[in-house]
């Protein structure tokens, strides 16, 4: 999305508060649709233009002296959209939480202002609604699309990872734990890309010899060996055009690592048994739960590889990692077999349990859990004793009990994660069902993701 058309973006002035609000004002007329607002020196809101109201959903009464970052999430914080070195104030696109819960796509532009002593003085910023080419996937399009379930910040950089090498072909290795989603991700940056029509193929390369491994990948023609009755085409064939998954490379034997990396090099491939190379029109991810680099110092694979496939890195964290995603997962994964009103309940003692295991399996061994925890239980509540044993003996360990203090009443972590689960993650339903306010639950949930 181009600047706007704004001589002050080009060439920005120094203003004083009292000056950038004036500004600010104009703004609002000139751009109606847009959402501008001025922060003082301590980034409480000074100006809430009705753009801004329209955009994100809060009232400008109800936010005038509060926090920007409580108004709208905006973890940024006038970095990343300052001034440049040629004096242009740069854009930056981002997610904003509306007030009912929903993500916005938007793109920013922040300008500082300054006190006569040089000084910060507040800031204006201006959010542009982003063309849906444009906007970032949200987290809840993620999940009905790809199955990937999370509201944790360390996910939304994965989201966003996504969405940016979706629109190459260059190779991706994707680094992640046993059960943290990488073939999931995978298929989401396929089904981001403009590849999307086209086939997704996957093969576990830890699944086959190295013989009938050649064959999968490469195919082979009749006659290359005993039993070779007839031409078949291989994954890379079956994959024309789409993307091919590579899986647990680091266990691809040596030889074809050879193979491979003249793939990735030539864009050819030799079927076993043919003289002809065919060309590859194929996009390879490739996944490990292994560090390659320690896999190239023991020799078991080539550095020459590591580097064409290491092109783009992408980790995925363990489930342990971002704990505040269980209970969304584990309502995810209810309802994926229960209607809303038949949907079983974890009680607080389980999920004090579920929250306290290291899931060392992470998301498929949580699945797992509540697959098994749905047979044990009575159909209506899933208690600590419908847990596997390994579970059940947490319980001499601390559960993670955080609390805070409304004022009113006090609630534990879990509690909290609980409403924000069955609420989907929308801050606003979840401080009802609490019965708290909407911006003490955020100072919360932020106060948590900070310490953890």
């Amino acid at each position: 999305m181009e600047q706007p058309n704004i001589d002050f973006f080009a060439h920005p002035p120094q203003l004083s508060q009292s000056q950038g609000e004036s500004l600010a004002r104009m703004i609002a007329l000139i751009m109606p649709d847009a959402a501008v607002f001025t922060v003082d020196r301590a980034k409480k809101i000074s100006f809430w233009s009705p753009g801004a109201e329209k955009l994100l959903g809060y009232a400008a009464q109800a936010l005038r002296g509060e926090s920007c970052l409580t108004a709208n999430r905006c973890i940024q914080c006038m970095r990343g959209c300052g001034l440049t070195e040629s004096g242009k104030v740069t854009a930056f696109p981002l997610q904003l939480q509306r007030d009912d819960g929903q993500l916005q796509g938007v793109i920013k532009y922040a300008m500082a202002f300054q006190a006569v002593d040089g000084s910060f003085d507040g800031g204006l910023e201006i959010l542009l609604p982003q063309r849906a080419a444009d906007a970032r996937p949200a987290a809840s399009d993620m999940a009905e699309k790809y199955g990937l379930i999370s509201h944790a910040p360390e996910m939304y950089k994965v989201f966003e990872m996504i969405r940016r090498v979706a629109n190459t072909d260059m190779p991706v290795l994707i680094r992640g734990d046993s059960g943290t989603g990488k073939e999931l991700v995978a298929r989401a940056i396929h089904g981001e890309s403009a590849r999307h029509k086209a086939p997704f193929v996957a093969i576990n390369c830890a699944t086959l010899n190295a013989g009938i491994l050649e064959s999968e990948l490469f195919g082979h023609v009749k006659g290359a060996f005993t039993g070779a009755v007839r031409d078949h085409q291989g994954l890379f064939g079956r994959a024309e055009g789409g993307t091919l998954l590579l899986d647990e490379i680091a266990e691809l034997p040596i030889a074809l690592q050879a193979r491979l990396l003249r793939v990735l090099e030539s864009g050819e491939y030799l079927p076993v048994g043919a003289d002809k190379p065919l060309l590859a029109n194929v996009r390879i991810l490739a996944a490990t739960h292994k560090a390659l680099r320690e896999e190239v110092k023991a020799g078991r694979f080539r550095q020459d590889l590591l580097y064409r496939l290491r092109v783009i890195p992408l980790f995925i964290p363990p489930l342990n990692a971002r704990k505040q995603d269980i209970p969304l997962i584990i309502r995810h994964l209810l309802k994926q077999q229960f209607s809303d009103d038949r949907l079983p309940v974890v009680s607080s003692a389980a999920m004090q349990q579920l929250m306290t295991y290291d899931w060392p399996g992470n998301v498929r061994e949580l699945r797992n859990v509540m697959h098994y925890a749905l047979v044990m239980c009575d159909g209506k509540q899933i208690e600590v004793t419908d847990l596997p044993t390994e579970l059940q003996a947490t319980q001499q360990a601390t559960p993670n009990m955080a609390t805070v203090s409304t004022g009113r009443k006090t609630l534990s972590e879990t509690e909290i994660l609980q409403a924000l689960a069955a609420s989907d993650g929308n801050l606003t339903q979840a401080a009802k069902q609490l019965g708290v306010g909407r911006t003490t639950l955020w100072r919360y949930r932020k106060l948590w993701q900070d310490q953890t």
